[in-house]
């Protein structure tokens, strides 16, 4: 009789300890670590700006392609780059595409952000550009892993893109090059600058054009601690970011696009933009609000519409 109470109680401790060790591992989104090792890694200077074309771009671009494997991301070309020629000087840039199947695996969302940068000036100032974009990079590989762990309905294709600061070289020739048939392409989500809310505040640009995002945005933000404003997109008024990164050429061939970004800030393409200029409580939560409203833009992508 004893032993049976014995290994009862052992029993109840074994079943306490389960309980414990699944609720301690649920995992937090997102993985406050892996984004702030990657913010800093891909903003350090020995990638001396990322600029297209260079030693610090292709490092750059290395790391990308290996979080992506080891996430278990799939390559949507082979070994996930996309190469380009653009310029009369016919300078080589290489986007980076990753891919998560949809259940229904019919219809695309591209998400993006460009992973390259302004480089160096006099060969001893060196543009980090960790706002610039390696905070889009970086929120870019943690909504793969989310994804990647939560299958969408609906096709992610994860477009880091390059030569965005020579003109969006690199959104161009994607959207020219018929990789993916874009009447397939549903939306496209851009995110530019995504850490330095000096004001606690986030834009979401493009609802002007498919007023129907909007109230999946406000529902995404609702529960955040940071703010979303809207606007940015009226023609006519200023300042005006339609065309002011890589979702332009999305817009352009009357793709419905949200495009995140915080204002312009005294670091902006200076040497300045550095990782420890980022404020990690507000970089974390604007990554949360953008998957949040991707979720949004997933369960409701057969409704989503150019114009409405």
């Amino acid at each position: 009789m004893k032993s049976i109470k014995y290994c009862f109680l052992i029993l109840l401790i074994l079943m306490a300890y389960q309980g414990y060790s699944q609720k301690d591992s649920v995992k937090v989104f997102p993985d406050s670590s892996k984004v702030m090792n990657d913010l800093f890694f891909l903003a350090s200077d020995s990638l001396e700006g990322r600029e297209t074309n260079t030693a610090g771009n292709a490092i750059a671009r290395k790391y990308i392609v290996n979080r992506l494997q080891k996430l278990g991301v799939s390559a949507y070309v082979p070994d996930y780059i996309q190469s380009f020629i653009f310029g009369k000087d016919s300078i080589p840039g290489e986007n980076i595409l990753g891919f998560i199947e949809g259940f229904t695996g019919k219809n695309y969302i591209v998400v993006s952000a460009h992973y390259d940068h302004v480089g160096m000036e006099d060969s001893t100032k060196i543009f980090n550009g960790a706002d610039d974009n390696a905070s889009g990079t970086v929120a870019l590989l943690a909504l793969a892993e989310h994804f990647r762990a939560n299958q969408p309905d609906n096709n992610i294709l994860f477009a880091f893109f390059d030569a965005e600061e020579k003109g969006l070289q690199g959104a161009k020739y994607f959207m020219q090059s018929v990789v993916v048939d874009t009447n397939r392409i549903k939306m496209n989500v851009n995110l530019d600058m995504v850490s330095r809310g000096d004001k606690n505040e986030i834009y979401a640009v493009g609802t002007y054009f498919t007023p129907y995002l909007k109230p999946m945005l406000k529902d995404a933000a609702e529960d955040k601690s940071i703010k979303l404003l809207f606007g940015r997109d009226e023609p006519k008024k200023k300042p005006n970011w339609v065309n002011s990164s890589d979702h332009a050429p999305f817009h352009n061939a009357k793709i419905p696009f949200v495009y995140f970004g915080v204002d312009d800030h005294a670091d902006y393409h200076k040497i300045t933009d550095t990782p420890d200029k980022v404020n990690p409580d507000f970089y974390l939560e604007a990554i949360r609000l953008i998957k949040d409203a991707i979720e949004n833009f997933d369960a409701n992508l057969g409704d989503i519409v150019y114009g409405k």
